[in-house]
């Protein structure tokens, strides 16, 4: 180990570096705490042993300089004076010494304190290695985390579905890097269009990978997926599977996971765009809210369980109808929403969303998602969910 010595004591400053290179020190001496100064800013030294009192630059400022120096590698000091008071005992450490030894020394003393100063480098120095590979383990996920994201993002829809008669609109606001929320609207056939929003429980990645999972099951493609369309047996064209059942064949491949909980909420409906009904299954999740043209607002309460929940107990879910007529709006949420707290810890609800939806009339679909997204901000007072926010809303334009 590299050990600077700052004495302006000849003899002393002899004596420490025959002592030091005796026991298999590299030693590097300085006649006053300046010269030492100027060498420590040119190398770099794991112990440093100064005398307190020096010429022109003292024991005392040297160890504030030398604690004022942001390098790797932590420094051990050790204040050699002849002082002994209290107030003289803080002021060294208050300078930001780690170790004091009285003048004159005693040289098994000395060694052993050394020793202590060793083993404190040495451990520093471990734990500044241990930190480092942390943090390349950090980055790595960091880095992981941030691909797993932009696939999650991928799988959110790119565009609107073409529809003359009805707008639509979402929005996606993730609390952490990966979501246990998702969405998507897509085209079923020439006449219907599919739309679902789910949440699964919990955070992170076992969230996320299970919301990823879903997002490729719950596919219009019957080429990846026979959830939603299926092909009959000997028959030309697919036959659309109905919502309720859609929402029995997940319960039945989803059951309740008792090692960690997990489970998820589910909205899914099927759009006729030519008559404007909804046919829909709710699977524990927040009642939609229907905003008639005229009229107040109000949510389709549906007494139903998350998925998972119960299984192998006949049928669990039953699919409910809407008709919606020219000007009706309709919005899935997800709890994150309602769930909101302000500073006093009462929750958003409802009641409050319906009211900043009704005050949305007059404005763009799209333009009420950001206006809800406002509202949420301003009553978590910038804070956000704490949860995943996900919409997705729809309006039959007049």
């Amino acid at each position: 180990m590299k050990i600077l010595i700052a004495e302006d004591e000849k003899v002393s400053r002899k004596l420490l570096e025959n002592r030091l290179n005796k026991w298999g020190f590299s030693v590097t001496t300085a006649a006053d705490g300046l010269q030492a100064w100027e060498i420590f800013q040119r190398e770099h030294f794991p112990m440093v042993i100064s005398d307190w009192m020096m010429p022109g630059l003292d024991g005392l400022e040297l160890i504030r300089r030398i604690r004022s120096i942001a390098r790797p590698g932590y420094v051990y000091t050790i204040l050699l004076t002849a002082r002994s008071e209290k107030e003289d005992i803080l002021a060294g450490m208050d300078s930001g010494a780690d170790d004091f030894m009285a003048k004159p020394f005693d040289k098994d003393e000395l060694l052993a304190r050394i020793k202590v100063g060793c083993r404190i480098t040495d451990l520093e120095k471990d734990l500044a290695q241990r930190n480092l590979q942390l943090e390349k383990i950090n980055q790595r996920m960091r880095r992981d985390l941030q691909a797993a994201a932009k696939i999650q993002q991928s799988l959110l829809p790119t565009q609107m579905p073409e529809c003359e008669k009805f707008d639509f609109a979402w929005k996606y606001v993730p609390c952490d890097e990966l979501a246990g929320d998702t969405l998507n609207l897509f085209r079923l056939d020439e006449d219907h269009i599919g739309l679902y929003l789910l949440d699964v429980s919990g955070h992170g990645v076992a969230a996320a990978l299970l919301s990823v999972n879903l997002s490729r099951i719950i596919n219009p493609n019957p080429e990846q997926s026979d959830l939603l369309k299926e092909k009959p047996a000997g028959a030309p064209g697919y036959r659309l599977v109905r919502p309720e059942e859609v929402a029995e064949r997940l319960n039945q491949r989803f059951p309740l996971d008792s090692t960690n909980e997990q489970y998820f909420t589910l909205q899914y409906g099927q759009l006729n765009v030519r008559s404007g009904e909804l046919v829909f299954v709710s699977a524990g999740h927040p009642p939609m809210i229907h905003l008639p043209a005229a009229g107040p607002g109000r949510p389709l309460q549906v007494r139903s369980l998350p998925i998972g929940f119960l299984v192998g107990a006949g049928k669990i879910y039953h699919e409910q109808t809407l008709k919606l007529q020219k000007g009706d709006r309709l919005y899935l949420y997800s709890d994150g929403i309602i769930e909101a707290l302000n500073q006093q810890r009462d929750q958003f609800g409802v009641g409050r969303l319906i009211e900043t939806l009704e005050e949305s009339r007059n404005i763009s679909l799209p333009e009420s998602l950001e206006k809800l997204s406002e509202e949420i901000n301003f009553w978590t007072s910038g804070q956000g969910c704490g949860d995943d926010f996900s919409l997705l809303a729809l309006e039959f334009k007049i």
